[in-house]
């Protein structure tokens, strides 16, 4: 008796729950009662309130409300089919047949991939890594001769090499880049100028680093585990370069700290003027420019006087020495010696006596 009261059978509960039923005129069917969810009209509370607000508008106001949504419709629509159009001229070079368009996505997705490539497989940092050792794979590894670059491009009385540096580099080595040209740059053997090529990462290497005649082109790329971190590539024609592509590896260097990577820069370009190296063991002491090998980089970030010196002697007019009498002396069978000297220095000809 506790709980009576309190409890309800299940024929209560139905009964209690159900509605009582409608009365129907005979010879029709009953209808289905509609939810309204308490938001009347038979619809759910947006399309109620939808409806209020359309009762309450001026004939004028409803005509500018669906003009509205025309406009926003043909605007979605416009931006869509400009987004169709970019991508089939951009991204898959405007084919105008079912198999150009099936190269065109072909190439997308392996420009995609090899984007994926130059980015992703890369080495974390160069801790462990031997940076000495790095230099063994050096084309130019025991070439001490230096090579000029074809004469049309030098003015011996007027600066030198002219010459053109191609910047197609990513955003990421404009720092190093710009440092390392600065530095050549103090040359008066030099007289550079920088042209910019816009790059995509997706490009492959080949186009981002494509030769062009005359001028010396620098790039970067992941080249893989190549055991050289930087490449200088002169192309020679009757013993003259004729173009230069200088590469930077990202496999070794996109990770890599600023010294790495400036030294690597200076270095390249520095070949790409026709040097040779300064010494070839990354070992001993450094000589403290950028084409001596070197295990530290931080103590070899510059070109050195050597560089320069060098430069100067093949790009330069050389002042011809003077030609001097030094000692004319009669022989007693009657023939006469004469010592003849080339002298370099007039300065300092008094204080030699001569």
């Amino acid at each position: 008796m506790a709980n009576q009261g309190y409890e309800l059978t299940a024929a209560q509960t139905m009964n209690k729950a159900r509605p009582p039923a409608r009365a129907v005129p005979p010879g029709t069917r009953a209808r289905p009662p509609v939810r309204t969810n308490g938001y009347g009209n038979g619809g759910p509370k947006q399309t109620a309130k939808k409806r209020a607000m359309q009762r309450s508008m001026t004939p004028e106001q409803i005509a500018a409300k669906k003009k509205q949504s025309i406009i926003g419709g043909a605007t979605t629509g416009a931006v869509l089919i400009g987004c169709g159009v970019a991508i089939w001229y951009f991204a898959l070079g405007a084919p105008t047949t079912v198999e150009g368009l099936k190269d065109g996505f072909g190439t997308a997705v392996n420009n995609t991939k090899t984007k994926i490539d130059n980015i992703g497989d890369v080495l974390d940092n160069l801790d462990g890594i031997d940076w000495g050792g790095l230099f063994r794979d050096d084309p130019w590894k025991g070439n001490t001769t230096v090579t000029l670059w074809n004469e049309k491009y030098i003015k011996r009385n007027n600066g030198g090499l002219h010459l053109t540096l191609v910047n197609s580099l990513a955003d990421s080595w404009q720092k190093e880049f710009e440092a390392a040209v600065a530095d050549w740059s103090e040359s008066d053997a030099l007289t550079l100028e920088v042209e910019v090529l816009p790059v995509d990462e997706a490009w492959p290497n080949e186009k981002k680093c494509a030769r062009q005649s005359g001028k010396q082109v620098v790039c970067d790329g992941n080249f893989g585990e190549t055991g050289w971190v930087g490449i200088n590539e002169n192309e020679v024609q009757n013993g003259r370069i004729i173009s230069s592509v200088a590469k930077m590896n990202l496999f070794y260097l996109r990770n890599a700290n600023f010294y790495h990577r400036r030294f690597t820069m200076c270095h390249e370009l520095g070949h790409g003027f026709g040097l040779a190296h300064t010494d070839e063991n990354p070992y001993n002491k450094n000589l403290g420019n950028c084409l001596d090998y070197t295990d530290d980089p931080e103590e070899n970030l510059l070109p050195g006087e050597v560089n320069f010196v060098k430069l100067r002697e093949v790009y330069l007019e050389v002042e011809e020495p003077t030609r001097r009498l030094l000692r004319r002396v009669e022989n007693n069978d009657g023939t006469v010696t004469e010592t003849i000297g080339w002298l370099i220095n007039e300065d300092k000809a008094e204080d030699w006596g001569l």
